[in-house]
């Protein structure tokens, strides 16, 4: 749960635009790099500073053989030019943002939710009134949307939507080298925990 939501806060999502340049693959390797086992806001801490910091590996001529180093020293070997191109947003790990990520606002209501067919004249009014959109506008945009749900169509679970770790589907085939070696240092991870 901690690494996942340090991945969405490096890559970008609801609440933040994550880190400029990195992806899945650097994502994953600054997860397997970095200590998260306290929280996420440490490891993107350790990151950030990193990113920002003086490497003196850098300043002696580059790093030494990079087999003979830990997982976060070979992290910073292989990674010390990528780090120029990499720009964090000013305040990373933003305080604001790790909040929202643990602690999301979310409705608490213990009514049943239903489906039911949108408002129409609601709509209507509430386009008109915060858009400026005309009547004609708005049908034109939600109509065939509400003759839609008349029709009986029907939204699946949302659960529907996700895979099970236990589930052992193999969804997609990972031609990535370095999110294989990644995915593999997971798994024994997670086996090793499990035994």
């Amino acid at each position: 749960h901690t690494q996942f939501l340090a991945l969405a806060m490096l890559l970008g999502g609801d609440y933040t635009e994550g880190v400029k340049g990195v992806g899945i693959v650097n994502g994953m390797e600054i997860l397997q790099s970095f200590d998260f086992s306290e929280n996420a806001k440490v490891g993107l801490s350790q990151f950030r500073k990193w990113l920002d910091g003086f490497d003196p590996s850098e300043a002696l001529g580059g790093p030494t053989r990079s087999h003979n180093l830990a997982q976060k020293e070979r992290f910073h070997a292989k990674h010390r030019t990528a780090r120029a191109r990499w720009v964090a947003p000013k305040h990373f790990p933003a305080d604001d943002v790790y909040n929202a990520y643990y602690n999301p606002v979310v409705d608490v209501s213990r009514e049943k939710f239903s489906w039911g067919t949108p408002d129409l004249d609601g709509l209507i009014k509430f386009c008109e009134r915060t858009m400026g959109w005309e009547a004609a506008e708005t049908m034109s945009l939600v109509k065939p949307v509400v003759d839609r749900v008349e029709e009986g169509m029907r939204q699946t679970r949302i659960d529907s939507y996700f895979m099970k770790y236990n589930d052992e589907i193999k969804f997609a085939n990972v031609r990535s080298k370095r999110l294989r070696e990644v995915f593999s240092k997971v798994q024994q991870s997670h086996e090793g925990k499990t035994s």
